[in-house]
């Protein structure tokens, strides 16, 4: 037989899978398989497709897909033909089943009771790996595969295999990212979702994560406080209609801590205080220790299961399971780290939960003590409790409140706490704060700020070296995890550290161990780990430069430090206690801060925040004759002048500017400086004329 014909068709079908889109691509797959089955004179073609999950079955696709001669192949049926495919042997028998070996007995048997006379069979290579296999069948005595007709099938499955292998890579990738996008939009939303909310929305993010794995039910079980059984606490997804009820009936047991019931479950429950994840995808998968869980999960037609333990310190705290009900199902084996995810997610929302009912219940204590006394009385009580329970933090605003009230809840705990906030908001004070109200206060904190030291140092100051670990290593050295062992350790600008070290990090606060630079002893550790970063760390996780897996184990109780512009009524304070800080330095006296200065400050943007300001009051006092302060615009720009000073048209002037410049600038808009005016734009713009106020050239 000529293969010309061969040639040009091959070009063609080169050319139409080059341009298939992805979603064409199993169309175009079929008509290759049916053009060159009619054109070879052939009865069937199969294409065969190893899978990618452990334990599920091929894919095949078949030409023609109907008719009562049609070959209904299964893997089982060729155990020789599909053992020389995966060795990737090229195979073709003329005369069948003579020609097959004697030991291919069940092949010889199978194609006999098909009336198959010849067949080709080509393996689908990509690169050293077979992922499948192009067979043509035909029932005629005389072959129909001539030498030139096999190569060009070759080169046809060459073709193939690398449109199936690119597929299969998008479709890994789509996969990733469907996980990824989910994760990213669960973990965002918790954030500010009132506590009120919160099992309502996890139930529905419990549903979404069933939709995206093609499971029947997810379910997120919460460790009991005997430390020895579990209970499911939220669910989501599809039950069969004569299940509900049972369903009622199986809650009912899991409130009442039925024993009976509960040892039932032993066998996971087992599993799942050891940190092991327990999957199957048939029942009778599972070991005979769990006989009395298949007689229960057999009743609710359980057919395939994954459950994940999430733990914290060691300990398991929450299972995330999945299950299937409808049809057996393979669970890849990434998918228990991704799971483990989603779980901390779930868990941390939970704890963080948790932690505002706790608030919610002091929040209630204090608007009792409130209701005791007058307002001023309240205020000036309220704010000797700040000065004399929290040394050094100066504020009556609430959103300072807020920040000690969680200060006081989280303290007493060994949990993680990450400071968030601008430069120069106070993160170091709130930092030994937390420390000094903690159990470990009788050891000082350790401090290291992780964005003053280099990369090659920083490690060594964290986890210490060994002697001669590197040049210049003369002594061991004994790091800060090491020494913070007992205590409290501030890693201060955390963002700041290279991603090779983050990992030794998220090690350290998983497992509580290291080792040293140069040494391979593992050094236990017990350092409460309280972090503080300016940056924004989702942000830096998006763009690869800190690890996802190191946000949601620092992210465990997150307090939010405002920048200094929101809290514009600590301003008076702050200006009150800074100078008499320095006044006794300079051996000066001023008895009078004007008005008309604070609310001169309360209008700057303060982008250094407290330090801006406290570097701003000590210049002042500096440059200040004894008696009334004169501070200096941030900026260098002039002086705010008393209120005598002025002419009501200079106050104007100032006023507009001030505001002018707090809005950079920007006349119109919800954020522009006419709508903090009250003006129309137009107005605003012929007060600036009239006044002669003009934009400065940068």
């Amino acid at each position: 037989m000529g293969v010309a014909w061969m040639k040009d068709l091959l070009l063609d079908i080169a050319l139409r899978l080059n341009r298939a889109e992805p979603g064409e691509t199993e169309e175009e797959i079929d008509r290759v398989l049916e053009v060159v089955t009619r054109n070879l004179g052939l009865d069937q073609s199969i294409l065969l497709l190893w899978p990618i999950e452990k334990g599920a079955s091929p894919v095949i696709k078949r030409y023609p897909l109907g008719g009562s001669e049609q070959v209904s192949l299964k893997t089982s049926d060729t155990p020789w033909l599909m053992k020389e495919l995966q060795n990737r042997k090229t195979i073709v028998v003329s005369h069948l089943p003579d020609d097959l070996p004697a030991h291919a007995v069940r092949d010889r048997r199978y194609l006999a009771e098909a009336r198959i006379r010849s067949v080709l069979a080509v393996p689908l290579q990509s690169g050293i790996t077979t992922i499948g296999g192009l067979l043509f069948f035909s029932r005629l005595h005389q072959s129909p595969f001539s030498k030139g007709t096999s190569q060009e099938i070759a080169h046809l499955a060459e073709m193939l295999a690398s449109v199936l292998s690119r597929k299969r890579a998008a479709e890994r990738m789509d996969d990733t990212l469907a996980y990824e996008h989910l994760l990213s939009d669960i973990s965002a939303t918790y954030i500010n979702v009132p506590t009120a909310d919160l099992d309502k929305v996890m139930s529905k993010d419990l549903g979404r994560l069933a939709h995206l794995l093609g499971a029947d039910r997810c379910i997120l079980y919460l460790a009991e406080d005997d430390g020895e059984t579990f209970r499911p606490y939220l669910h989501s997804g599809w039950w069969l209609e004569e299940d509900k009820e049972r369903v009622i009936k199986l809650n009912k047991l899991w409130e009442k801590h039925d024993p009976e019931f509960i040892n039932g479950f032993r066998y996971l429950f087992n599993r799942w205080r050891k940190g092991e994840h327990v999957q199957w995808t048939q029942l009778d998968h599972l070991p005979p220790d769990g006989q009395r869980m298949k007689e229960a999960y057999r009743v609710f037609h359980c057919k395939s299961q994954l459950s994940v333990p999430v733990s914290v310190s060691g300990a398991p705290v929450a299972v995330l399971t999945v299950s299937n009900h409808r049809v057996h199902k393979v669970w890849p084996e990434d998918l228990v780290p991704r799971l483990r995810l989603f779980g901390e997610v779930f868990a941390n929302a939970l704890s963080r939960k948790r932690s505002e009912e706790d608030l919610q219940k002091a929040f209630g204590e204090v608007r009792e003590l409130k209701e005791r006394f007058e307002a001023d009385y309240t205020y000036l009580r309220d704010s000797v409790e700040v000065q004399n329970d929290f040394k050094g933090i100066i504020g009556k605003s609430e959103a300072l409140r807020q920040i000690l009230t969680k200060v006081k809840q989280v303290a007493p705990t060994d949990a993680t706490v990450l400071l968030l906030g601008e430069t120069g908001t106070g993160k170091g004070l709130i930092a030994r704060t937390l420390h000094n109200e903690s159990k470990r206060r009788h050891r000082p904190l350790m401090q290291v700020n992780c964005a003053a030291l280099s990369p090659s140092l920083i490690e060594s100051e964290l986890f210490g070296h060994e002697k001669g670990a590197f040049t210049g290593a003369a002594s061991r050295r004994i790091g800060r995890f090491e020494s913070a062992c007992g205590t409290s350790l501030f890693l201060d600008e955390v963002a700041e550290l290279p991603l090779g070290l983050q990992a030794k990090l998220l090690r350290v606060l998983q497992d509580g161990e290291f080792e040293r630079i140069g040494g391979s002893a593992t050094i236990k550790t017990d350092a409460r780990i309280i972090a503080a970063t300016n940056r924004n760390l989702e942000e830096e996780v998006k763009s690869g430069r800190f690890r996802r897996d190191l946000y949601y184990r620092l992210n465990i109780f997150p307090i939010h430090i405002p920048p200094l512009r929101e809290r514009l009524e600590d301003i008076p304070l702050f200006v009150s206690f800074f100078v008499e800080k320095y006044e006794k330095w300079m051996g000066k006296k001023f008895d009078v801060v004007p008005q008309k200065t604070i609310r001169g400050l309360e209008r700057h943007h303060w982008p250094g925040n407290i330090r801006e300001l406290e570097n701003l009051i000590e210049r002042a006092v500096i440059t200040s004759p004894d008696g009334e302060l004169q501070i200096e615009l941030p900026g260098g720009k002039k002086k705010i002048p008393s209120e005598r000073d002025q002419t009501l048209e200079a106050f104007e002037r100032d006023y507009i500017t001030s505001v002018l410049e707090e809005k950079r600038w920007k006349v119109k808009g919800e954020s522009g400086a006419a709508k903090s005016l009250g003006l129309k734009p137009s107005t605003l713009r012929t007060r600036m004329e009239k006044l002669g106020i003009r934009r400065p050239n940068k």
